[in-house]
């Protein structure tokens, strides 16, 4: 079944359910996209605050632990949407090694842009169904790409990219999004792919300056991350989800990645946040 386009204006309203609903990290199965016009607030993501004042983009990719909080009443919009919308050329935003969750922009004619498709948006959002979609995922497209210059500068250093590596870099993040938790040699997602490993490592090395197979376990790693901070899993239950058969051998794994045993990292945190 396709998913439907949702979008939020950022007002009043949406402000005082956030503070009045007592709001926690959470995630959410779908993309999410805030468009904040006016306001101040801070915005956590997989346990990291930024603090945002306004023009500000946050890309929050599906499945990221989040939390946003508005000092003030903000302005601007929200818009949630599945992965059906987003073209090839777009959905990079979205990747956990790219994607720049908090973007600050200027009061300049790209914000301007920004907020007439905004608009635009918001009245075909209105009346969401099947045969508006082309509408939508056009107009979204635009919208995105309208900031993709923006966040390769900050989260890609896209400048010193050739066109070939930054395309099967791409390929390969989507790749990993969806098979990290069952596959964790390179030459699986090179096959995927249809390159060697050497020319993968060589497209990793020339955008993010690191190996695949390091950016393989950074995945996994974050991905504990997020399931010991915000669910009651045992260790062993997170382990095994994220395909380590053997319970010791992820928690060498996550020591040597960390510093910390996985025990250790929720405990340290849950006490941080307590207090």
């Amino acid at each position: 079944m396709k998913s439907l386009f949702t979008v939020w204006p950022l007002d009043e309203r949406s402000n005082l359910n956030w503070l009045m609903g007592q709001p926690v990290p959470h995630s959410h199965p779908f993309h999410q996209v805030f468009f904040l016009t006016k306001g101040t607030g801070s915005h956590w993501v997989d346990g990291i605050e930024t603090r945002l004042e306004a023009p500000w983009v946050m890309l929050i990719a599906k499945g990221k632990k989040h939390l946003f909080l508005p000092d003030v009443p903000a302005e601007g919009w929200m818009f949630d949407f599945g992965e059906d919308f987003l073209d090839d050329d777009a959905s990079w935003v979205f990747s956990d090694f790219l994607a720049a969750p908090n973007l600050p922009l200027h009061d300049d004619a790209l914000v301007r842009q920004a907020s007439a498709l905004a608009r635009l948006l918001w009245d075909l959002g209105q009346v969401a169904r099947e045969e508006t979609r082309p509408a939508i995922r056009h107009l979204l497209a635009a919208f995105l790409h309208l900031f993709q210059a923006r966040i390769r500068e900050q989260a890609a250093r896209a400048q010193t990219q050739s066109g070939a590596d930054f395309k099967l870099f791409q390929a390969f993040l989507h790749q990993l999004d969806k098979s990290f938790q069952e596959e964790k040699e390179v030459e699986f997602y090179a096959r995927k792919l249809r390159c060697t490993p050497r020319r993968l490592g060589t497209a990793c090395k020339a955008v993010l300056g690191k190996t695949p197979q390091t950016l393989i376990i950074e995945r996994v790693m974050l991905e504990a991350k997020r399931l010991l901070l915000h669910t009651d899993m045992s260790v062993q239950q997170i382990a095994s989800l994220l395909g380590c058969e053997e319970h010791s051998n992820f928690t060498k794994a996550f020591r040597k990645a960390t510093g910390e045993t996985p025990s250790a990292f929720r405990r340290t945190r849950q006490l941080e946040s307590a207090t």
